[in-house]
């Protein structure tokens, strides 16, 4: 049967983001998770990991746009301000990368890259080491080439899987759902993110990656963006030549939730976070889990995490 791994990013944002999480992945369908390490809830977020049953897999979720560099910010200066929060977006950190500053900034994002990395390592408790499979960035900021090149070449010493956010369109229908501006606008972003992996094709291995769900739909991974993308494998088969698939969600519950959000998030993140969308996204791993796991088993499909034995 063919893997499907259901990833949460965005693990170790919040305690109320990751008692979510958690609850998500006890329900049994999403089996995969990637930890921020620039907020102060990674501890948190592994201590509810380590008491899950399930061995749910794990995963580094690098960041350069949300939180606090764990780097000493006078080491990055282009990458943080002195309170250690990162200074940049998606788009102003593409625009340093194409500056006079370039290859400074590679320099300070391998720095950090680094730190991160190895931060990650010193927090998993040993139950948890055999767990890590793979790693990716918020925002998908590692599409841009240099970045590629780093991650790739830490994958390929852990023997880990790195996200390729490059997604199929399977079908013309999947734009013309409502609402047609948020997946005009999730198209666009695909567009983007294609242009960037076309730059970074030599810096990792893309033909075996996962097949990537998480854009056109990103924000709005409910049980209607699902339920469409499994449709349209029905129709016009599975891509990607038994390659495992990726949908990724950002699931968590913000009615009543007090300290959703840090302070340290960026504007966008705590918009983000905040969006009514993360309970639709929720309630697809608690709610609608019996509905999908019935598709996915007509279809030949397994929910899965990566690099799972079987």
């Amino acid at each position: 049967m063919i893997p499907l791994v259901f990833n949460a990013d965005d693990f170790g944002l919040s305690p109320s983001v990751n008692r979510s999480i958690a609850e998500c992945a006890r329900a049994g369908l999403m089996k995969s998770v990637s930890l921020f390490i620039t907020h102060s809830a990674a501890e948190d977020a592994l201590a509810r990991l380590a008491a899950i049953d399930e061995p749910i897999g794990l995963g580094l979720h690098f960041c350069l746009t949300s939180g606090r560099a764990v780097s000493p910010p006078d080491a990055i200066p282009l990458l943080a301000v002195p309170d250690g929060r990162f200074r940049h977006g998606f788009l102003s950190l593409a625009r340093l990368l194409c500056s006079s500053r370039r290859d400074e900034a590679i320099r300070q994002i391998r720095l950090e890259f680094d730190a991160q990395y190895n931060r990650f390592g010193e927090l998993l408790p040993p139950t948890l080491k055999e767990r890590v499979d793979h790693l990716d960035s918020h925002q998908h900021i590692h599409v841009f080439p240099p970045i590629t090149s780093l991650l790739a070449d830490a994958a390929r010493r852990g023997r880990l899987t790195m996200r390729v956010p490059s997604e199929p369109l399977l079908s013309v229908g999947r734009l013309l759902r409502p609402p047609l501006l948020f997946h005009a606008k999730g198209y666009a972003k695909k567009r983007i993110l294609d242009y960037y992996l076309a730059k970074s094709r030599s810096g990792g291995n893309f033909a075996a990656a996962p097949v990537y769900f998480g854009i056109i739909d990103s924000g709005r991974m409910n049980v209607s963006a699902v339920d469409a993308i499994l449709r349209a494998f029905s129709k016009r088969g599975i891509p990607g030549k038994n390659r495992p698939i990726e949908i990724n969600l950002h699931p968590w519950k913000t009615a009543g939730e007090e300290n959703l959000v840090p302070e340290e998030a960026s504007a966008s993140d705590r918009a983000f976070a905040r969006s009514c969308r993360r309970e639709e996204e929720y309630d697809l791993l608690i709610k609608h889990a019996p509905q999908i796991q019935a598709q996915l088993l007509d279809l030949g499909i397994r929910a899965s995490r990566f690099n799972s034995p079987g």
